[in-house]
């Protein structure tokens, strides 16, 4: 159970950290409103699906892995490529994956 708490709780600060970052880049014009839009919508998409993961609800896990895919997805497409900033992202996104199905099918 502990660890349902804290995917959610991470999940929650991680999809609202996304959506904040597409917003701070939007207004110092590194990214287009529309650029912005699409990857602020990934970050609710992963902060609602972190609402029902304590709840070992499967569809959260699906609804968090689409998000957290479209939301690598679309930071490539639209961003200049990091590989430390990229790698991070990516590193956040598989603990916060492997501790979610842990939590809702293994344990």
């Amino acid at each position: 159970m502990l660890i349902l708490l804290l995917a959610g709780i991470l999940t929650l600060i991680y999809g609202a950290l996304i959506a904040f970052i597409a917003l701070k880049k939007m207004r110092k014009q590194i990214l287009s409103p529309n650029q912005a839009a699409t990857i602020g919508f990934t970050g609710l998409i992963i902060m609602f699906s972190a609402l029902f993961i304590p709840f070992r609800i499967p569809s959260a896990f699906y609804a968090l892995l689409i998000g957290l895919v479209a939301m690598h997805l679309l930071t490539l497409k639209n961003e200049k490529f990091t590989s430390k900033e990229h790698t991070m992202r990516l590193v956040t996104s598989v603990i916060i994956l492997v501790m979610a199905f842990v939590g809702i099918f293994i344990a």
